[in-house]
């Protein structure tokens, strides 16, 4: 007689979740040196999608947006929708990536820490605009009538 051995199927399903942690800094640095001259940052017209490894840190200075810092003059803001409050994304946010490796405005989210979620309305590029201070009148002496 021939021995029935039993065959036990199971299946087994595996998610993987990658999530990417963008750090806030401070929007002007704490220093005791002479004060640095004053930049301004001018809005433009933005890109559709900022790759994600180019992003270094995030700054939270407006009300509506997230300004992403790329390098030293290059600055995006990611536009919020109005249910959402940028203070929320003073302590960090996080992004969960697509397979394409970009931060898309109308696709993706921002998470912030404290557990609300706000999508990218739009990106807008920020340029780095000097002012220069304007120069003092000579000093006003004492005027003596006597």
């Amino acid at each position: 007689m021939a021995r029935m051995e039993q065959v036990q199927l199971a299946q087994l399903s595996i998610e993987q979740r990658v999530i990417i942690r963008i750090p806030t800094m401070p929007a002007q640095p704490r220093t005791a040196a002479p004060a640095p001259p004053v930049i301004q940052w001018k809005e433009g017209r933005g890109p559709r999608c900022l790759p994600l490894n180019l992003i270094r840190a995030a700054v939270v200075t407006h009300a509506d947006g997230v300004t992403m810092v790329v390098s030293n003059t290059e600055r995006y803001r990611a536009h919020l929708g109005r249910a959402c409050r940028a203070a929320d994304f003073y302590s960090g946010f996080y992004i969960s990536p697509d397979k394409d490796g970009v931060l898309c405005a109308g696709r993706d989210m921002l998470h912030a820490r404290n557990g609300s979620a706000c999508e990218i309305e739009r990106f807008s590029r920020l340029t780095p605009q000097v002012v220069h201070a304007e120069p003092d009148d000579e000093p006003r002496r004492a005027r003596s009538d006597r």
